[in-house]
């Protein structure tokens, strides 16, 4: 979760007032104090107060567990209507693969029968 809290730390240990930051970073006074009201800045922002900071995004943010794997979609059985189960990303890219080839053949089906109305 994104703690506010963190920049202004950080930012002491640096040396460097809040001023300070949201100057170097070009962002606005009010935007910069938004990100302690539970308004989470965008990604532009944190990358452009990390750089200020010479720190890494995810110092910004409180981390109990440490993420080493990404849970990205479900087993696709059958005609691709049943979904069930977890796969691997490899997987994953094979069925986006084959729901595309049936996109363009339903295109390409359309069109002749587009075709033939003419």
């Amino acid at each position: 979760m994104f703690n506010f809290q963190r920049i202004k730390d950080i930012a002491e240990e640096k040396g460097l007032t809040h001023k300070e930051v949201y100057e170097a970073a070009g962002i606005k006074r009010e935007t910069f104090y938004s990100f302690a009201r539970t308004i989470a800045p965008n990604s532009s922002n944190l990358e452009k107060i990390a750089d200020v900071l010479h720190c890494k995004i995810d110092d910004f943010f409180d981390r109990e567990v440490e993420c080493t794997s990404i849970n990205i979609g479900h087993n696709v059985k059958g005609n691709g209507n049943k979904v069930s189960g977890d796969i691997s990303l490899s997987e994953y890219k094979k069925e986006v693969e084959h729901l595309k080839e049936l996109l363009a053949e339903k295109e390409r089906t359309i069109q002749i029968l587009l075709d033939r109305q003419k």
